[in-house]
């Protein structure tokens, strides 16, 4: 997710990444281990509609964040381009819901 956050380009927040990916301009969702069940349904039902697979962060929100480099939490964070890593693998960690 580093890498994905230092070379393509990412969105941050549950806001932002829903219109998104209503709108269908996300590659990828990726959500936090902890994140809320309110959330989880809303991004799974959205991401379904736009056909967008999301990636289960292991971590924590607070994980997410500082592996993006951010100075505070981050339960939801879309990808807009994936940049210099490989879809295929990141298709690899995908889940479907």
């Amino acid at each position: 997710m580093r890498y994905v956050a230092r070379s393509g380009k990412i969105i941050v927040g549950f806001n932002n990444t829903i219109k998104k990916a209503k709108l269908g301009q996300l590659k990828f969702i990726v959500m936090a281990s902890n994140a809320p069940e309110s959330i989880r349904k809303d991004v799974a039902y959205y991401a379904k509609l736009s056909s967008i697979p999301i990636i289960e962060f292991p971590g924590s929100n607070k994980d997410l964040g500082t592996l993006i480099g951010k100075p505070f939490a981050v339960t939801l964070m879309g990808i807009v381009d994936p940049g210099q890593v490989s879809i295929d693998i990141l298709i690899k960690y995908a889940k479907t819901y």
